[in-house]
């Protein structure tokens, strides 16, 4: 047996706003009470000449925007890669770093930390101050 109580719940997509009931609702006004049929025929057929303009003016400027809101995604993602990209070096550098410490705990040495022996030519070089 269904839950009489739940029954008559409407969800979101079941309530409509204000916004869409004025959508579908023509506006009744004394003046558009009085005009007859022919004369509502005859204003939809009115033309302004600056409609065109004001159409070409508002498309160049979603264009303008959607230009805009292209580049900040893109730059939005150049960051993150430059930013995934540090992140990356620093997770890679403490991972070093940890065996490397892990290591020297141990008492083996993963990288020699004496210097090469000198050659000759540097062994000349070198001099030494006795008092």
């Amino acid at each position: 047996m269904q839950s009489e109580a739940l029954r008559n719940i409407r969800t979101m997509r079941q309530v409509k706003t204000s916004l869409d009931l004025v959508g579908y609702q023509k506006l009744r006004t004394t003046n558009s009470l009085s005009r007859t049929a022919e004369e509502v025929a005859n204003l939809k057929t009115i033309f302004d000449r600056q409609i065109e303009q004001i159409l070409a003016k508002e498309r160049k400027r979603s264009a303008a925007t959607e230009a805009a809101i292209d580049k900040s995604r893109w730059r939005l993602i150049k960051a993150r890669e430059k930013l995934a990209a540090t992140i990356n070096k620093n997770h890679a550098l403490t991972e070093l770093r940890h065996e490397l410490q892990r290591a020297r705990w141990e008492g083996r040495d993963s990288i020699p930390s004496k210097k090469a022996p000198l050659t000759e030519s540097e062994n000349l070089r070198r001099m030494e101050l006795k008092y």
